[in-house]
């Protein structure tokens, strides 16, 4: 792997943006799994907020914007494991670590989550929109 070469695809050259929305192992993640077609923005913050569902209160894209995180999170700690500890990239891994964590978020913030596991991680977006959220 050449310095410059993203750690994960080790295909393109290693920026941020591209490692988190842009490479083949975030594309995996964004676009097959969440069924996201928009992966190409190159700032978090419009990444972030176009990844807000339209038609649902204001508490479940909160929710939703913590599943965003958790991904984020789960592609910067495989890069960090490869990059500080010499690891090898699982892309398998780092897929079914963010279903995994994501519905471990899910489940400790919504309320009477009516999906399973499996349905999470078949169906993300159908799920979330059967989330509901506590009242405070």
């Amino acid at each position: 792997m050449h310095e410059y070469q993203c750690c994960l695809c080790e295909e393109e050259e290693k920026t941020t943006s591209h490692l988190l929305y842009t490479c083949r192992v975030a594309w995996l993640m964004w676009s097959k799994w969440m069924r996201l077609a928009t992966t190409d923005h190159r700032e978090p913050k419009i990444h972030f907020k176009s990844l807000m569902m339209n038609g649902v209160k204001e508490s479940v894209n909160q929710i939703w914007g913590g599943v965003w995180i958790a991904v984020v999170g789960e592609l910067w700690s495989h890069r960090n494991k490869r990059i500080f500890r010499g690891g090898r990239v699982d892309r398998i891994e780092i897929f079914t670590m963010g279903q995994m964590k994501t519905w471990s978020w899910i489940t400790s913030k919504a309320h009477d989550v009516s999906f399973s596991y499996s349905n999470w991680c078949l169906e993300p977006l159908f799920c979330m929109r059967s989330v509901k959220v506590p009242r405070r």
